[in-house]
Formats: structure tokens, sequence, C-alpha cells
């Protein structure tokens, strides 16, 4: 949407995915990507949650990638045209939800009620494994779960990325409560809901004011977690060159996205699916999270008592 900041008239985007990390977040915007009516140009830019911040408030080690300057970002979408819908999907707007609230009433000023938002969430204990699996996976954790989710392994590497708090990022009621206000009328999905993909999407594009008769594939699920059993191709695969971002800018987006299924398909060979051990999923659940999924209940009026059934509140 064409907004007006210090007097000048740039492209912000009409779409905002918030998050959260490891709840399919990654697949549902490559599928919105792929609208004939929607502009994506990055995933994850981070810029809401970085804008008008100390560089040295970005953890170290996503600082290169994320997009906090506001003529670089605005710079994405000038070329945007009219019946184009922009949409920027960051997780990191989850986590650092009150800069990401702060930022968007700054640029936005009452136009933030014309945003279409959507957050994403997944059994708490689930998602903070499944990041934990996807750091180990790209050679980030060195630790056992159990040792990388006690403070003092949280608090001596969260300024290098904010996921490393595992359990921290699952906890969702405060930041939901602060979007919901804000945007009433948000999208809520849940990760269990999105095995009905196509169901899902076209809800969300019917709020969006988003045609629903466009060709998407689907069938593609990205950024798998799971335990490296062919490390340097996962390292290959992940690692940035001045050729892909040529590639990125000047192929095709129906090339784009035949290699990023490729490449979906070969870090799903290159690593071993494992669960989380049910009797620490459960302790994990029983310690840390039940009273906020009862809160996200409230929120949204659904029931996630599947979250929880048979665990005893922590005494």
């Amino acid at each position: 949407m064409k907004v007006n900041v210090n007097s000048r008239s740039v492209n912000l985007p009409d779409i905002l995915i918030f998050g959260a990390a490891k709840s399919g977040t990654t697949s549902l915007a490559f599928f919105l990507k792929q609208h004939p009516d929607v502009v994506m140009p990055v995933k994850e830019p981070g810029f809401f949650s970085y804008f008008d911040r100390p560089v040295s408030e970005i953890p170290s080690g996503i600082r290169e990638y994320q997009i906090a300057d506001f003529e670089a970002y605005t710079s994405m979408y000038s070329k945007a045209g009219p019946g184009k819908m922009i949409c920027d999907a960051s997780v990191s707007q989850f986590s650092n939800h009150r800069h990401t609230l702060a930022n968007i009433d700054k640029l936005y000023g009452e136009r933030k009620r014309e945003l279409k938002t959507m957050v994403i969430l997944r059994h708490p204990v689930d998602r903070a494994f499944s990041h934990y699996l996807m750091f180990l996976k790209n050679g980030l954790e060195h630790l056992s779960f159990e040792e990388a989710i006690q403070p003092e392994a949280v608090r001596s590497r969260i300024s290098e990325q904010l996921g490393f708090d595992y359990l921290g990022g699952s906890m969702y009621a405060e930041r939901l409560a602060a979007f919901k206000e804000v945007f009433p009328d948000m999208k809520v999905y849940f990760t269990e809901e999105l095995k009905n993909t196509r169901g899902v999407l076209d809800d969300f594009l019917e709020y969006c004011g988003l045609r629903t008769d466009v060709s998407i594939d689907t069938s593609v699920k990205l950024n798998p977690s799971g335990i490296p059993k062919r490390k340097g191709l996962i390292k290959m695969l992940h690692k940035r060159s001045s050729l892909k971002r040529l590639m990125k800018k000047y192929l095709p987006d129906r090339l784009q996205y035949k290699l990023i299924a490729a490449k979906s398909g070969l870090l799903e060979k290159s690593i071993e699916r494992v669960s989380v051990d049910p009797e620490l999923k459960a302790e994990l659940t029983r310690l840390h999270f039940i009273e906020d999924i009862r809160n996200v209940e409230a929120l949204t009026g659904r029931n996630l008592s599947h979250w929880y059934a048979g665990i005893p509140e922590k005494i």
C-alpha cells in the first residue's frame, strides 16, 4: 500500500506474517509468493523488528541478513504496481513484538488498520525441538536439547541468535495478546491445520481479498528439520553466494520455485526426521506451558486441550 512517511509516498507491505518460527511460515510464505498478485522479494527481512534500533541490538548471527534500513527496505517494493499486495513474512516480528508494533505504528499510523496479518502457532515443545533441530542441521548447535534449554546455555548464546531461547520462543500468549489488541481480526492458524494446506491458504487469500482461483503448488514443504546425515551437502545448500543472489534477482519466478522445491527435496533426504521424547515433551509442557496454552485458548476461542491432555498442572 502507498503510505506517507515523512512527507514521502512509499510502498509498504499490505500483508504481515509475524511467526512463529518453525510453525509452517516458510511453506505458507512460499505458497503465497506463487500468487500472481502478491509481491514478496525476500522472506525474513526483519525490518519491523530492527528498524530504528542500534545495530548492536540485532543478534550477531543474523545481522548481515536483516534489512533494517528504511531506504533499502522500501526500495524492494518500489516497483510493485497497482493491484499487487506486498507481503513481509518475518518470524523475528513475533519474538520482537514490542519493537515490531511500535515501528508499525510509527510508519503506518492509522493506516495500520488496513493491514492483513497472520500468526501460525505450533505445540510449544514441538516448536522448540524443531528449532533446535534446525540449528543442529545448520551446524549452529552442538549441545543436546536438554543441555541447550538450560538457563545458563540460553543466557550465554542469545546475543548470537534469539532462536537459542528455544522455550522462550514458544511462549505465545503475551505476544499474541499484543498483536490482537492492534489487529483484532488477525488470522491465527495452528500447524496441525496445515494438513489441509489449500483450505488454510484459500481462507487467508479470501481474508486478504485475493483471488483463490489460481494455480499454486502446495506439495512442497520447506525448511525441514532433523538430525543431519549429509553435513557437507546441507552446508553447500545453505551457503550464501553471489551466484545465488544473482539467480534470485534475475531468474523467472517459475524457475526459482522449481529450484527451491529441488533444494527442499535434497534437504529432506539429508536429514533424519526425529520427534522429541514423549516423556520430556509432557514434562516440559507441564512445567512451562499449560498456563500459556490456556491463555492462547482464551485469546483465540480455540480448544487446544490436545496440547496438554492427560498432563497434570505443575504443583
